[in-house]
């Protein structure tokens, strides 16, 4: 994202897999493919949606990945 939002009283500090959230310390999104055991620092993800089925599919990629996020009617 071009710059950092508003995170307000909604964070969380935990996943489930095919979250898509926003890290609210900077202007990025982040899609949980994978439970790797790790909590979520300070302070805290904002939930924006989520991948009802396939997040696993992103396991197969070592780093970072382009995705492209549509909104489903």
């Amino acid at each position: 994202m071009s710059r950092s939002l508003a995170a307000g009283d909604a964070s969380q500090f935990s996943y489930e897999i095919g979250n898509i959230v926003y890290w609210s310390p900077g202007p990025d999104i982040a899609i949980f493919y994978d439970h790797d055991g790790q909590s979520i620092p300070g302070p805290g993800i904002v939930i924006l949606g989520e991948i009802d089925s396939g997040a696993d599919a992103l396991k197969k990629y070592d780093g970072t990945v382009d995705v492209t996020i549509e909104a489903v009617d």
